[in-house]
């Protein structure tokens, strides 16, 4: 997080920063002026079109509030309609010729009662009530219940007369606690006397249930109201409420009960606004509420408001992204130009530091760069180097090469580099070796050479000194070779003749020794005999020195004598099998050639013995065309092949020496398979044989 946040830290100050640098640029200025007002506008219509859609859904929802409390209004008064139908037939019957004459607390009646009241859920009962005010006859509670009803509004209004249907205040009922109103209606006999009440009763718990299956949208709320602003029943059911007044209803709405005309009204009075939609009930003391909630009212906004900010927000967005590119690239642009001036700068500077001669060239051959080095190189200053082509730098000899070269990188459109040993001309007329890299490239459609010079005149001085070193070094190492092996040859000889006589002839003089001593004297017969076993053990010494210094049968002998000789001695030593595959034909007694083979044969069955393990070895001398070739292979450990393993001394001096006879030397080995030492020497010319075996033997 630290990170992070030193990065956005150090990008928001680079930018400030370019910002203030470059707010002067008339395109930085335009592109951030646009780029606000085109964000204000964004914003702005996006405000203005949220606001309308906003007012839209209410206007919405308030409209469907006020269609839907005028039709429930509607359908309430059918209801009751149905009630006052049933009402004005039960007194017509009662009120004919044959009515009049029934009695009230008659089954007659009761049974026109019941018959008004089927399939009518509306109203729960139907009852008559006689003059004095007693209930004569009930569909709910039969004949003569004996209920007083004579304080009631529905009885007491239309003692004195009155026409049509009353309708009664909200009430509960005694009985069964059900609150109900009453529609009622006068009887009258023949002379048109009041004879009693005819009245049905509508219980409040009809209407809450035909409002609990509208199935209406979470949030509406259905209110039956009556003249007193009381609650009569309501949906969702609130029990508790009805019977009281109504929050929120104002006296202006109680008055426009007997209009025909929806009232809309807001209500304050809750956690939340609501909009209501008041309806009259036609042709009755009711008005019937909708209700909405404001946040229910806009339910489905958010749904739709919510495509359009994010909508303006990734337009904002892509807005602001366009504009950052705009002012980056901007930005970049001179960025880049100042950095391609520094860069030339540096560039420049470099160049001219730099030790080496640097020339560039167009494709006319015109020089366009010359550094100070090439200066001081061709002895001519940069305005006198321009005003010539690069092939006069040159000697006439090589601007053939160099013309060739141009030629070359001029037919193909790649970048590609070349290099070449030419001979430049100084100013002063004196010539000089450089070492010259050519590198072609292409810049704005034009072909460009760049040539990197490096006068070679020390190290050539360096080379010759170097060659004619290695040649005297050569020659004294085959010297002393030459003299080694002449002096080995000696020292062996001269023990082989001198030492080994006087060993030969203490032995003899130790026989007669031993012969002479009286037999009885056991003891120096045995010293006599451990002198003897000595002396052997020194003539052998002796003689293996001998001829590890200079086997005598390689110059007496020649080579098949002296390696069947070493090959026997290696495989008595050892114990290790050797195969042997020679020819007939041999180098000359005591030569080079001879002498070389079989110092690397020695070396390398002494490797053998040393490091390889090997059950078997097989050693094979050839001659080859104009070659001698001797090849030893072994089927021990092996080793691996690289530059630390092929360090060793032995290794070494076989290449010496081989290297000396100007001859080739070949080693395979690889762990596990064994090694191979493979060697060629050169035979000698026909006739200088001798030459070089008087050499050596002198």
């Amino acid at each position: 997080m630290t990170d992070c946040g030193f990065r956005q830290r150090f990008w928001n100050s680079l930018m400030s920063a370019l910002l203030r640098k470059f707010w002067v640029e008339p395109s930085v200025r335009a592109v951030m002026l646009l780029t606000a007002l085109m964000l204000a506008v964004l914003a702005g219509g996006t405000a203005f079109l949220l606001y309308d859609m906003h007012q839209r859904e209410i206007d919405y929802a308030r409209g469907e509030i006020s269609t839907l409390s005028r039709i429930l209004a509607e359908q309430t008064g059918h209801t009751l309609d149905g009630v006052s139908t049933a009402l004005r037939g039960a007194q017509d019957r009662l009120s004919d010729g044959i009515g009049v004459h029934l009695e009230l607390d008659s089954y007659p009646v009761q049974a026109l009662l019941r018959a008004r009241t089927e399939a009518l859920p509306q109203y729960s009962s139907m009852f008559v009530i006689n003059a004095d005010g007693i209930v004569m006859n009930s569909t709910l509670l039969g004949i003569r219940p004996g209920i007083d009803e004579s304080m009631r509004d529905y009885f007491s209004d239309l003692v004195s007369g009155g026409e049509g249907v009353f309708v009664s205040q909200l009430r509960r009922r005694e009985f069964d606690g059900a609150w109900a109103f009453y529609l009622s209606t006068r009887l009258v006999d023949e002379a048109g006397r009041f004879r009693g009440v005819l009245a049905a009763a509508v219980v409040a718990s009809y209407f809450e249930s035909f409002y609990d299956r509208l199935e209406l949208h979470s949030g509406r709320q259905i209110q039956l109201i009556n003249t007193r602003g009381e609650l009569v029943a309501s949906f969702p059911r609130d029990p508790d409420r009805v019977g009281r007044s109504v929050a929120g209803l104002s006296p202006q709405t109680e008055l426009d009960l007997a209009g025909d005309g929806t009232i809309e009204v807001v209500d304050h009075s809750g956690a939340a606004n609501r909009f209501v939609a008041f309806h009259p009930v036609p042709h009755y003391p009711f008005l019937l509420g909708v209700a909405v909630d404001k946040d229910s009212a806009l339910v489905s906004w958010p749904m739709t408001a919510r495509p359009i900010m994010a909508g303006a927000a990734i337009v904002g967005a892509l807005l602001m992204l366009a504009s950052y590119g705009v002012l980056w690239s901007t930005l970049r642009r001179a960025l880049l130009a100042r950095a391609l001036q520094d860069s030339e700068e540096r560039l420049r500077s470099m160049v001219e530091s730099v030790m080496d001669a640097i020339v560039t060239i167009d494709d006319t051959q015109s020089v366009v760069l010359f550094n100070r080095a090439a200066g001081q190189m061709f002895g001519v200053d940069g305005a006198e180097a321009r005003r010539a082509s690069f092939d006069h730098l040159l000697a006439r000899e090589s601007r053939g090469a160099f013309q060739a070269i141009v030629a070359s990188h001029g037919q193909t459109s790649e970048a590609c580099s070349t290099r070449a040993e030419l001979t430049a001309r100084h100013a002063d007329g004196h010539e000089f070796p450089v070492d010259v890299t050519f590198s072609a490239n292409e810049i704005q459609g034009r072909r460009f050479l760049t040539v990197v010079l490096r006068d070679l005149s020390e190290r050539k001085q360096i080379e010759t000194h170097l060659r004619e070193t290695n040649r005297e070094m050569q020659a004294m190492s085959t010297a002393m070779q030459r003299v080694r092996e002449e002096e080995r040859a000696g020292i062996a000889r001269e023990m082989h003749d001198e030492l080994g006589q006087q060993l030969t002839a203490i032995k003899l003089e130790l026989s007669w020794l031993g012969g002479a001593l009286p037999g009885e004297r056991a003891d120096l017969h045995g010293k006599i005999d451990n002198l003897k076993a000595h002396l052997l053990q020194t003539i052998a010494s002796v003689r293996r020195i001998t001829y590890e210094l200079r086997p005598l049968i390689l110059d007496d002998l020649g080579l098949r004598a002296a390696i069947s000789w070493l090959t026997d001695d290696f495989s008595k030593r050892t114990g290790i099998e050797l195969v042997l595959d020679m020819d007939d034909d041999e180098p000359g007694l005591g030569s080079v050639e001879a002498t070389t083979l079989f110092r690397v044969l020695q070396e390398s069955l002494t490797n053998i013995t040393k490091y390889a393990k090997a059950c078997t070895v097989w050693v094979a001398c050839h001659r080859e065309g104009d070659d001698w070739r001797l090849t030893v292979r072994d089927d021990g450990i092996g080793f691996v092949l690289d530059s630390s393993s092929q360090g060793g001394f032995g290794l070494l001096g076989m290449r010496e020496r081989i290297r000396l006879v100007e001859g080739t030397f070949a080693i395979h080995a690889a762990p596990g398979d064994g090694t191979t030492i493979d060697v060629t020497v050169p035979a000698p010319q026909q006739g200088n044989d001798d030459g070089k075996a008087e050499s050596t033997a002198g």
